[in-house]
């Protein structure tokens, strides 16, 4: 067997639009943004996005979140797939393409930026002895998705906090019980060419949890749970945890559902 794409690093934009613009801002960001600026770069070869309406968000915790306040803020968030060893590749071509979309009036500022940085794949848990692979993730048509955003305890490092949270948090999964189809794990990383993140920078854990239904069927037994069990293994403290369903592309569905 010959080699294959290999996911390396991710971009993750978790965002809250302006009411007022808002169609305008969603078209413009679907149409036109996360392609020209992103994905068209070399070396990016998936994209994804999803929306939190109002009823997901009244799932969210914890309500002292160090990641947003007040929690209730952000209703878009986008996944951009990056090749292994390529994630400068995309940004030189980002950071190029940027002036002359300027020019050309096809930005848009309508949005605050909740979390948007760059993050390194870790590794992760699929759904049984036969998983989707971490870089079909974004093409597979899962009907939900929960970020969880894990800061590590004194002493205890990304990596590591990564490491146990696959040993002792997954078992189902591996063993392909439950709704949660697979969890991928990464951990932020500095921006190519000396850039900061937009949203500063935190020592934390994101892990993506892929679902097989949609995420009020499975928030209270699986996922409303693991904010506790990260607690009590002391390696450290789920900060947010978010549930999301895949945006319609090309409609304004759930524009009217965000608040």
């Amino acid at each position: 067997m010959g080699s294959q794409i290999e996911l390396g690093d991710i971009m993750l934009t978790f965002i809250e639009p302006h009411r007022e613009g808002l169609a305008e801002y969603n078209r413009w960001y679907e149409h036109d943004h996360a392609y020209a600026a992103v994905s068209n770069a070399p070396g990016c070869f998936a994209y994804r996005r999803f929306v939190a309406t109002a009823a997901l968000k009244t799932l969210r915790y914890p309500a002292d979140s160090a990641v947003v306040q007040p929690v209730e803020k952000g209703s878009f968030i986008s996944l951009f797939w990056f090749e292994k060893d390529r994630v400068a590749d995309v940004f030189d071509y980002s950071f190029g393409i940027t002036p002359a979309l300027i020019e050309a009036g096809r930005m848009n500022g309508d949005r605050d930026h909740v979390s948007t940085a760059i993050y390194k794949y870790l590794g992760g848990t699929g759904r049984g002895a036969d998983p989707v692979p971490p870089e079909i993730a974004l093409d597979h048509p899962y009907p939900g998705l929960a970020v969880l955003w894990v800061r590590p305890a004194e002493g205890v490092s990304v990596e590591e906090l990564g490491e146990w949270c696959r040993q002792n948090l997954d078992g189902d999964v591996a063993a392909g019980k439950g709704g949660i189809g697979q969890v991928i794990d990464f951990e932020q990383r500095d921006f190519p060419n000396g850039m900061a993140p937009l949203t500063g920078r935190l020592r934390e854990l994101v892990r993506c949890y892929f679902l097989d239904a949609d995420p009020r069927e499975l928030w209270s037994e699986e996922l409303e749970g693991i904010g506790k069990a990260v607690e009590a293994g002391g390696k450290g403290r789920v900060e947010l945890a978010v549930p999301f369903i895949p945006t319609v592309p090309g409609t304004k569905r759930y524009l009217d559902e965000l608040w």
